[in-house]
């Protein structure tokens, strides 16, 4: 894949991690807020839960940046060198 392809997937999968990032926001503060009926425990695993999966999203957001950059970068000296 080239370089262009590769930024542009790279924007569209970091739209749709920022669109589950939020919904896994809105779901743990659903959460935090309310569910009065669950069983305390389960309801602290499912926070858990939701907060580990929002860590590994902004973990893989962050590895698409670097990657991102990098590329950028690779690009800019590839033209300074022509």
């Amino acid at each position: 894949m080239d370089a262009a392809n590769r930024l542009s997937a790279i924007a569209a999968e970091m739209g749709q991690l920022q669109n589950e990032i939020q919904q896994h926001h809105r779901v743990l503060n659903s959460f935090l807020r309310s569910v009065r009926t669950m069983d305390p425990a389960r309801k602290e695993a499912r926070i858990r839960a939701t907060r580990e999966r929002i860590e590994g999203l902004e973990e893989r957001q962050q590895a698409l940046r670097a990657e991102q950059q990098t590329l950028i970068v690779h690009g800019a000296l590839g033209r300074l060198e022509d």
